[in-house]
């Protein structure tokens, strides 16, 4: 049984997030926002979630016709120092990013923590609610997931396979949602 990232090599039930979709969907909503230079903080691309959801980033902007530099973009742990030398290229220069996607809770915190003080800050929407995102100054927008769901439809999995259930494995992708709450509502 794995939750929340697939077993690589092995058949067996899997309940994951649709990662994909949500981030996908996340980056749409900047985009009617009016977005059109939108930046992607990430975790480590070798993580099956930060990969996915990279792709997600990705396959909006390029449905929207948005060609990504590759500055707009940053991938790893969310290291203070990494978010703010890659904050410092985003949102610097001639061509500034007008809003951001991060790619987890993680990241979404440590890219607050980074845009405090600035006098405008750009639009953010982030993956994975977070406790308090919806009490801050500007409550951040979140692609969230049912981890309740996710959790009760492994047991039920599981509890299944335990009662004899010898059926091919199962992949359920649960839906995520879109909740806005005024960051990632910001115009450019």
């Amino acid at each position: 049984m794995c939750v929340d990232r697939p077993a690589s090599g092995l058949a067996v039930d899997t309940v994951l997030s649709d990662n994909l979709g949500g981030a996908r969907e996340g980056v749409e909503h900047l985009l009617r926002q009016g977005h059109r230079r939108i930046g992607y903080v990430g975790d480590a691309p070798d993580i099956y979630t930060a990969g996915e959801r990279l792709r997600g980033y990705h396959a909006a902007m390029d449905g929207a016709g948005c060609a990504v530099p590759d500055s707009w973009v940053s991938m790893g742990v969310p290291d203070p120092v990494r978010i703010r030398l890659a904050l410092d290229r985003m949102l610097g220069g001639p061509q500034p990013v007008s809003a951001l996607m991060c790619g987890n809770n993680r990241t979404t915190v440590a890219v607050l923590r980074e845009l405090t003080g600035l006098p405008r800050r750009p639009a953010l929407v982030g993956f994975d609610d977070f406790e308090l995102a919806d009490l801050l100054g500007v409550p951040v927008t979140v692609v969230a997931q049912d981890s309740s769901r996710m959790g009760r439809t492994a047991a039920q999995l599981l509890f299944a396979r335990l009662a004899g259930e010898r059926g091919q494995p199962q992949r359920i992708q649960l839906p995520t949602r879109l909740v806005p709450r005024g960051s990632g509502e910001q115009r450019p």
